[in-house]
């Protein structure tokens, strides 16, 4: 069953029931009403009859007699006067009533008996009849019983009529009800179809881009289309994310197939080299020796930064603590002065970084430095210079890695940190293309900064930009 037909169901059975109740209301207030009407007017003629009542003796000759009026006067031609005495014998009746009598029950009678007076109802003749009872009284006893009726049929047809109509009334209303329930239904929810439409166009084409148009008011649906849009958004943005993902992965796992695909290569020449010359060359065997253990440490080093990487991608998260700028930066600076050799390194350290501490891994931020100052190195001639340079200020801590050396293009400085890109200016030198991939997940643990300025023939400048924790005095 549809959304469209339980709502049509629901308010024709909603209307339905109210015009029942109001329709049963009105009859039955009707009815009571015309009842309490024909009570009240027969009430009214028995008291007429009972004032024109006259009361005779008793004398010598006779007893106290009641005499009565002729209660023709007092009819009318649906109303039916009766009197009779405490035994039930007939003394009066109007001339309507003709050869008929109106029926008296012992029940009446003794009730009658009694001196209260109340209303009937009686059939005669196929009709029914309302009646009011009212006692006769003389010297505080019952003479007689008066009994006025008025025949229920005029109004009753007048009811049946009005029960008709009302029935038909509320037929032709639940009608009109369900189709305009079903009207309303249709034009309700006909944006809901066009979400629906539009969602299962997207769920068949699979296009992601497409938007659930709508032009209404910001009511419930509005806020359902908006919020639908959103997680269309959402769900664009994750898909995005990864067929990213997945396109890195197959280029991580291209790329780490050719890394280990060389070194490899290398190996088993070398090793099928030293099969074939044996001990006849000592030469020949060291120079093969040397390129074996060459090769099987750059592939160690390779294994070890996609180590490091892995981690990042499973979600590590590094345990950071208070540490100084100057005690980490002088660490650094005596590990690069052994990786300098013949390159003219300089440390410059600002006397405003003293007391300055920042949130950080000592062993992290030491090999984020170390990577790119072992890139200044590699890619800086004999001649050139590398500087190392810090300073303090405010609520950041600046690190600088300044080189003369070659450069890199422009075009390349946004990939640089991409996993496995090397520039081919940067192939001769070797390395895996993963240290600047780690150097810059390392500076988002730290969250901090990293950027490059770079020009062609005249060096890079690596800017490492960290928060400072707060000022400590000793």
């Amino acid at each position: 069953m549809t959304v469209r037909l339980k709502l049509t169901l629901w308010y024709s059975a909603v209307v339905s029931l109210t015009l029942i109740a109001f329709s049963f209301i009105l009859y039955t207030f009707l009815s009571y009403s015309m009842v309490q009407e024909i009570d009240r007017e027969l009430a009214g003629r028995a008291v007429g009859v009972v004032r024109s009542i006259k009361v005779v003796g008793p004398n010598w000759f006779r007893q106290q007699q009641i005499v009565l009026p002729d209660v023709d006067v007092f009819g009318y031609p649906n109303t039916y006067l009766q009197v009779v005495d405490p035994y039930g014998r007939l003394v009066a009746k109007s001339s309507n009533l003709s050869n008929q009598t109106l029926p008296l029950s012992e029940d009446t009678l003794k009730l009658g008996v009694t001196g209260q007076s109340f209303y009937e109802w009686l059939q005669v003749g196929g009709q029914r009849i309302r009646t009011y009872n009212y006692p006769l009284m003389a010297e505080h006893r019952v003479v007689g019983l008066l009994q006025v009726g008025q025949p229920f049929s005029g109004i009753q047809a007048a009811l049946n009529r009005l029960k008709w109509l009302l029935w038909l009334l509320s037929g032709l209303m639940i009608l009109a009800a369900g189709s305009i329930g079903w009207w309303l239904a249709r034009t309700a929810l006909r944006p809901v179809e066009e979400i629906t439409k539009t969602a299962a166009l997207i769920r068949q084409e699979l296009n992601l881009h497409q938007r659930i148009a709508w032009e209404g008011p910001n009511d419930e649906l509005g806020r359902l289309s908006a919020t639908l849009n959103g997680m269309l958004d959402s769900l664009e943005a994750a898909y995005r994310e990864l067929e990213e993902s997945h396109a890195a992965q197959r280029r991580f796992v291209a790329d780490v197939s050719h890394e280990l695909k060389t070194p490899l290569t290398t190996i088993r020449g070398n090793i099928d080299l030293l099969r074939k010359m044996g001990d006849e060359h000592p030469a020949i065997r060291q120079e093969a020796l040397a390129d074996i253990a060459s090769e099987a440490e750059r592939m160690s080093r390779l294994v070890s930064d996609m180590l490091v990487l892995a981690r990042a991608d499973a979600g590590l998260t590094l345990s950071l603590q208070p540490l100084p700028v100057v005690q980490i930066l002088q660490q650094v600076g005596r590990q690069a002065k052994i990786l300098a050799g013949q390159i003219n390194f300089k440390i410059d350290i600002d006397e405003r970084c003293k007391d300055t501490y920042i949130m950080a891994d000592p062993d992290y931020v030491k090999q984020l430095l170390l990577i790119l100052l072992d890139n200044a190195f590699k890619f800086t001639p004999p001649a050139g210079t590398v500087e190392l340079s810090v300073a303090c200020g405010g609520d950041r801590v600046q690190v600088l890695v300044k080189d003369t050396g070659m450069g890199i293009d422009p075009g390349e400085l946004n990939r640089i940190f991409e996993r496995f890109y090397r520039s081919d200016k940067s192939r001769p030198v070797g390395g895996t293309g993963l240290g600047l991939s780690i150097a810059k997940w390392i500076a988002e643990q730290h969250r901090a900064e990293i950027s490059v300025e770079s020009e062609l023939k005249k060096g890079s400048v690596f800017k490492v930009t960290f928060p400072v924790l707060k000022q400590m005095h000793e």
